[in-house]
């Protein structure tokens, strides 16, 4: 058995080469390790949720993910110039999806890389799951991003706020 002297330095030890690392990885990877997480609020100051701001950006550009609300999200839809992709799984995309949404599950985005390639780099592009309970279109926002899209947006309220708002909605068998 050790004695607490020699088991203290081993901690010490071990404490002083774990910070060396992180410190290393943060002045050497692209996005560092992110120390601070910048934070967002989410629709009105009474019924608003906090997340952490999507700011993936490898190139060192200014592209980033923003968060849209239910209102900007159904102009848009009106307008006809988006495309929204559920981020949510297969079958809750069957049981009821927004009205001409792409299915691109987040936990399978790497599955999805054909019909990326089918899409303009400059598309506006609105992600959504089932709303504030649910991170992947946030996820799936980040992801794209990455891939070099331009014009991404995550629709926090998702799935939630757009039925309960009564917008046109569709399902698949």
């Amino acid at each position: 058995m050790q004695s607490i002297p020699t088991l203290l330095k081993d901690i010490l030890g071990l404490f002083l080469v774990s910070t060396i690392l992180g410190l290393t990885a943060q002045t050497i990877l692209p996005n560092g390790i992110g120390i601070k997480t910048e934070l967002t609020l989410v629709g009105s100051d009474s019924s608003g949720t906090v997340i952490p701001s999507v700011t993936i950006n490898p190139n060192g550009d200014s592209n980033e993910a923003n968060s849209i609300s239910l209102e900007q999200a159904y102009s848009a839809y009106l307008e006809g110039s988006v495309i929204f992709l559920d981020a949510r799984d297969q079958v809750a995309y069957q049981q009821g999806h927004i009205l001409g949404a792409i299915n691109l599950p987040a936990h399978a985005f790497m599955d999805s890389l054909s019909l990326l390639d089918e899409l303009d780099s400059e598309q506006i592009l609105i992600t959504y799951c089932d709303g504030v309970d649910c991170n992947a279109s946030i996820d799936l926002a980040g992801d794209l991003t990455m891939m070099g899209f331009t014009r991404v947006f995550f629709f926090f309220g998702g799935w939630q706020e757009w039925q309960t708002a009564d917008y046109p909605t569709g399902s698949s068998p």
